[in-house]
């Protein structure tokens, strides 16, 4: 059984208010703990997606483009700590590159894989996580996943919906 396309549009369209939240918060200069709130969202929204579009598509599940390892390496996270999802990321000191205004002196990143809680064994999203999410600012990944639906979009053959 397919997803309705107008459930995969639901779920895009989550992923993107989820994102805008995420990085008008970012802009205002909010604490990294309230920016929580909008990331997981995003997470749990991009992760939703991935997944029926992994049921349904052979190309994209087949796929080793870059933007599908982000994706695996988020679901393992998600699937790390599906009802403590807040405790995957962690406050540290620092400016981290890019830079983007305001400038904050904190970043909110992915815990390294042996700080999360215990889960069922998923050697292949492990893998991903430690090379794409693990120690890097939660914020590049939000942008990393946006950027691979918007390629997956313009992909032939994808059922990726569009935004309208």
């Amino acid at each position: 059984m397919t997803t309705e396309p107008s459930m995969l549009q639901v779920a895009l369209s989550g992923f993107h208010a989820a994102r805008v939240r995420y990085l008008n918060m970012l802009d205002e200069g909010h604490p990294e703990e309230h920016l929580i709130i909008p990331a997981i969202e995003a997470t749990y929204w991009a992760c939703v997606l991935d997944e029926r579009l992994e049921k349904e598509d052979s190309v994209y599940k087949s796929s080793q483009e870059y933007g599908r390892g982000v994706m695996l390496g988020t679901r393992f996270a998600r699937n790390r700590a599906t009802h403590q999802l807040p405790m995957l990321i962690k406050k540290i000191p620092g400016i981290i590159a890019p830079i983007r205004a305001p400038i904050r002196v904190e970043e909110m990143v992915w815990m390294p894989v042996q700080d999360l809680p215990e889960g069922q064994p998923a050697p292949r999203q492990q893998t991903h996580y430690e090379a794409h999410l693990e120690s890097k600012p939660v914020r590049r990944t939000i942008d990393q996943i946006a950027d691979w639906f918007a390629s997956e979009q313009n992909r032939p053959g994808s059922l990726m919906p569009t935004l309208s």
